[in-house]
């Protein structure tokens, strides 16, 4: 209870200084339009040629997920989940999964915040606080980040002040001693632009179906902060920096449920910064950007009861990151051209505690350089696009060393058939270059021996589809083929392991879609009643060499139908929204590690759907104070038992009720 009460005068603190600041910002905020940068970019969403989804901040705000992996799963994305306590979650876009491991250099899709690499693809390990939207872009875009956009990219994109003050904060209480306290704040004034936002959360273990309880799946502390602050000057330039962090602190490690390990714990964190310009010059349509960034992801576990003793079961992972981007576009009349060089490096460290000497560090370093181009022709109604990136890696292993490189193009056409109607379609190469331990080995808790034949993986994907966006209706359909090659997995090698390539193939087709229709809107209604359906369906999925999953031709790991399908009630004059939200999680074939037969089976799971219920009323407004309301939720309305990793069961039917202000 302490410290939700901290939690609580914290949030409120705040709540009585905004009202102050509030004084000062009298202009009228106006709306943008919605831009993307799938193209590295602003554009209009229906320009470019790539499927994209933009989930807006209101969405982002209205809804109490712990992490950025419960809003994607509402957008028919596949999460795989360790528990929300966890901060541990990996994605699958069109069936093409990130890795929630240590960095990003082992998952096939891309996690990035304001388009820039961060160190890792676990989606629990971004900051909820001061987000202005999520993009998704859907299908490889190699072509312009590099390596591991094979099924997508997340690209979380960060406020920036304005000259109207927002601000709010936010002290709730829920089921399992779950307490949670944020605040964030964003302006403009003259030509310093601000926004920054910090949040905090802890829990207890947690219950699913009914009274069973989990042990060891409590989160000590969970803070988050985002800070982006930026200077205008000579009305087309902005030097800008942006300081992002997470930091969970004694999260329980329960290991499978009929497993337990119950004193085991790790501590997870992910640090970044950088410092970004922007200019341009719109008389010869030109602009540019310039980025330097770096920062530290980390993951550290420790069982007290092993064997060996307190601290010898110690293992740590660290990423240390650094990098830049720069960029020139040339905007006119019906001719855009990006073009630009990407520098990264990681510095990687992974060792448990009793092989600290004589352990070696490895080092990762990627060059990239790419062209983008787009036309568009009668008045923008059709437009092309292409892109050539080439890239040149270097790993390093000790004194071993490890040259790669990789080409790859990307073709796109969007044809606005009418202002409500737009036809899509794309071909795209994409990669995902082997990490240091995949081509040179390691030594440590487990020898990795080299392969210095390792290639990396391959792909090639087409689609096609069409948007429609007609008064209150939005629909959308798109049909993907994605053929995958030289897969990287481990074989034992006497007592070690070794990563090689398989020859076979991984081929995947697929549709992905969303539909949603604002009755209120349509009928004219003072109300909003919106039903919305999203989903992503695997219509075929199979492998071409049976040794990929030693001994099946099953693939695994892909769920064949992920759905999420809802209602939202909103009533503006009475200030009250509702938003009630089903996902489905289909069926997918995974290895049971937690069967004592080698190897392991393969067995199926899923088919659950679950309910959340989110309320919103407003209690009181203020005429130039903001307004203060009060939010509730419901998950998992039904006590549904579920998991979203085998043997990892999800939490049973929670409660949260929190009261918040916003200006």
């Amino acid at each position: 209870m302490k410290k939700f009460i901290v939690s609580l005068v914290l949030s409120f603190c705040q709540l009585g200084v905004m009202p102050v600041f509030a004084q000062a910002a009298q202009e009228v905020q106006t709306v943008e339009p919605v831009v993307v940068t799938a193209s590295r970019i602003e554009e209009k969403a229906k320009d470019v040629t790539a499927f994209v989804t933009v989930i807006p901040q209101e969405e982002i705000t209205k809804n109490q997920y712990p992490d950025v992996g419960g809003i994607l799963r509402n957008y028919g994305i596949q999460l795989d989940s360790y528990g929300p306590g966890q901060a541990l979650s990996q994605i699958a876009v069109r069936g093409i999964r990130s890795s929630a491991m240590g960095n990003d250099l082992q998952g096939s899709v891309l996690v990035m915040v304001d388009g820039r690499r961060i160190g890792t693809d676990n989606v629990s390990m971004i900051p909820m606080v001061n987000i202005e939207r999520i993009e998704i872009i859907r299908g490889p875009a190699a072509v312009q980040y590099g390596t591991s956009a094979v099924g997508g990219v997340v690209n979380v994109i960060t406020k920036r002040g304005t000259e109207n003050l927002s601000a709010s904060a936010e002290a709730g209480i829920g089921s399992w001693e779950t307490y949670k306290g944020q605040g964030s704040i964003a302006w403009k004034k003259g030509p310093v632009d601000f926004s920054g936002g910090i949040s905090s959360m802890t829990a207890g273990d947690y219950y699913y179906g009914g009274e069973h309880r989990y042990p060891n799946t409590d989160l000590n502390n969970n803070t988050a902060f985002n800070v982006n602050v930026g200077f205008n000057f000579l009305e087309e330039h902005r030097i800008g920096v942006t300081v992002l962090g997470v930091n969970a602190d004694k999260m329980g490690s329960p290991n499978y449920y009929n497993n337990l390990t119950p004193r085991a714990y790790s501590d997870r964190s992910n640090y970044s910064a950088d410092l970004l310009y922007e200019g341009g010059y719109k008389d010869f349509g030109l602009s540019w950007k310039g980025r330097y960034f770096f920062g530290k992801n980390s993951y550290k576990t420790d069982d007290p009861d092993e064997p060996w003793g307190p601290g010898e079961s110690l293992f740590k992972t660290y990423t240390d990151y650094q990098g830049s981007q720069g960029q020139l576009t040339f905007k006119k009349s019906f001719l855009t051209l990006t073009g630009g060089v990407d520098w990264l490096h990681y510095d990687l460290d992974s060792r448990a505690s009793y092989y600290l000497d004589g352990q070696e560090k490895s080092s990762y370093n990627n060059i990239g350089v790419f062209a983008l181009a787009k036309l568009a022709f009668f008045d923008d109604a059709l437009i092309f696009s292409g892109g050539l990136r080439h890239d040149e890696y270097r790993l390093k292993y000790g004194e071993d060393k490890k040259n790669l490189d990789r080409t790859t193009p990307s073709l796109g056409v969007a044809w606005h058939v009418t202002d409500w109607l737009t036809l899509k379609g794309n071909y795209g190469e994409s990669f995902r270059v082997p990490s240091p331990l995949e081509v040179l080995g390691s030594k440590g808790m487990y020898t990795y021996l080299p392969n210095p034949d390792a290639k990396p993986e391959e792909a090639k994907t087409y689609d096609a589809g069409f948007e429609i966006a007609h008064k209150s209706l939005n629909l959308g359909l798109t049909y993907f083929e994605t053929e995958y090659k030289n897969k990287l997995i481990t074989r034992s090698v006497g007592w070690d392991t070794q990563y090689y390539n398989v020859d076979g193939k991984i081929r995947l087709k697929g549709l992905e879609g969303n539909i949603s229709y604002d009755i209120g809107e349509a009928f004219e209604w003072p109300v909003r009643l919106r039903p919305y359906v999203n989903f992503t369906h695997i219509l075929d999925k199979k492998s071409t060499e049976e040794a990929i999953y030693a001994g099946t031709t099953k693939v695994l790991n892909v769920s064949d139908f992920d759905l999420a399908y809802g209602l939202n009630f909103k009533y503006p004059d009475f200030g009250f929204e509702a938003d009630l939200r089903f996902t489905y999680m289909g069926h997918q074939y995974v290895r049971d590690f937690n069967s004592s037969a080698y190897p392991s089976p393969v067995v199926k799971i899923g088919g659950k759907t679950t309910a959340d219920l989110f309320l919103s009323q407003r209690i009181h407004e203020w005429q130039d104070a903001g307004t203060l309301s009060v939010n509730a939720a419901v998950r998992n309305i039904f006590d549904e038992r579920y998991a979203l990793i085998k043997d990892y069961p999800m939490p049973g039917r929670s409660f949260y009720l929190g009261f918040r202000y916003d200006y």
